[in-house]
């Protein structure tokens, strides 16, 4: 059950589309369930993954009780319920009282599942605090992680009149020229990317990463010619954080049908993280999505960038103009990772960790699951 329909949202793409689709090529029966549709019946058998988002956005905490009274009926039927989380969704940072109440409904639904799947190995501890210990030792977690996203991964999840269809042509148009002026700067400054969501409701984070490096980058640019390019959901929030910064910098709205195009061309991407309980749990999918195009990458120490400290530079802020200046080490290192990330992250290799995941010796099912489950992978990154 995912908690959109909409590939404008990673999780969507990420943990349900791309790999519910490779799941039916390898001869499982996986289908996906409209989240809106309340009326919808739930299966009566098989295995149905629960977007942890789902039941938050149930957005008060009576109509979460309702969902979940739903997936108790799936459950006593029969159905094997997982619940899968892509964010730290036990945070209140701002002590909003209707948020308060709505995580109260939603412990009273983790006795539901029967397994727990998370989209990050930093993320796998912080939900095994929060289960309670009978629920801790009946119900494992286990680490599904992120596709990488191609520029052909939306043949996934839609068919070739919907790619083609004459209402995107303007913004193939437009995204054309983009391109063409962005490779015309990268001739006379280096071409400098941050990409995320703006930031959340319920923790810190998100663009405001950016304000540590701001006078670093402004150091930088006058050694060595630049430009920042933001990418986000938040005008606003941008013209607040850099509306002073002393460096040339610009927004651009989240495309996900060119945006890949856009990194591929990109000299360093910029992924700043301070470690908290939200930035904790995130996937390495920003990280990826870049290393698997070759292009250079400094960041946070983040426990799931940690594996990749060979092909990037963690923890390295001090030396952001030398990498500026000279981008082709840190260039040499990402290309390095090339192959290691299709071997490990393709939509098959990912599809592969759900099926593991489903047909584990902790998570028993019928024995026609191979051919009869109902499973619906489903996510978040985004639009992480």
């Amino acid at each position: 059950m995912p908690h959109a329909l909409n590939p404008a949202y990673a999780g969507v793409r990420l943990r349900c589309l791309m790999p519910s689709r490779e799941l039916r090529r390898s001869g499982l029966v996986s289908r996906v369930l409209d989240p809106a549709s309340d009326a919808q019946p739930l299966p009566g058998d098989g295995v149905l993954v629960v977007q942890a988002k789902w039941l938050l956005d149930a957005g008060s905490p009576a109509a979460l009780r309702e969902r979940a009274r739903r997936l108790a009926a799936a459950r006593d039927r029969g159905v094997r319920l997982v619940l899968d989380s892509f964010d730290n969704y036990f945070l209140n940072e701002s002590g909003d009282p209707a948020r308060a109440e709505l995580l109260i409904a939603y412990r009273e639904a983790l006795p539901l599942f029967a397994l727990f799947t998370v989209s990050s190995p930093g993320l796998k501890p912080l939900l095994e605090a929060e289960l309670p210990p009978d629920l801790r030792a009946a119900a494992p977690v286990r680490v599904v992680g992120d596709p990488v996203e191609t520029p052909a991964a939306a043949r996934d999840f839609e068919s070739w009149p919907h790619r083609m269809h004459p209402g995107r042509w303007a913004g193939q148009w437009r995204a054309w020229r983009e391109l063409r002026e962005h490779r015309a700067q990268r001739r006379v400054a280096r071409q400098l990317v941050w990409f995320g969501n703006h930031g959340s409701a319920y923790a810190t984070g998100g663009m405001a990463e950016l304000e540590p490096l701001l006078p670093l980058l402004e150091a930088a640019a006058r050694r060595q010619p630049l430009r920042l390019t933001v990418i986000s959901n938040s005008e606003q929030r941008y013209r607040e954080l850099l509306g002073r910064a002393a460096f040339p910098h610009r927004y651009r709205p989240w495309d996900r049908l060119h945006f890949l195009s856009l990194l591929g061309e990109q000299d360093l991407v910029l992924l700043p993280a301070r470690m908290t309980a939200f930035t904790m749990a995130k996937s390495n999918n920003r990280m990826l999505l870049a290393l698997a195009q070759g292009v250079p990458v400094m960041a946070d120490p983040l426990p799931d960038y940690q594996p990749w400290r060979a092909h990037c530079a963690l923890d390295d802020w001090d030396r952001l103009a030398e990498h500026i200046a000279d981008p082709t080490p840190l260039a040499a290192r990402a290309r390095a990772a090339m192959p290691v990330i299709e071997r490990d992250y393709s939509t098959r290799a990912i599809a592969a960790q759900w099926r593991e995941a489903l047909l584990a010796p902790d998570f028993q099912v019928d024995s026609q699951v191979d051919s009869q489950a109902d499973s619906q992978v489903v996510s978040q990154a985004v639009s992480r």
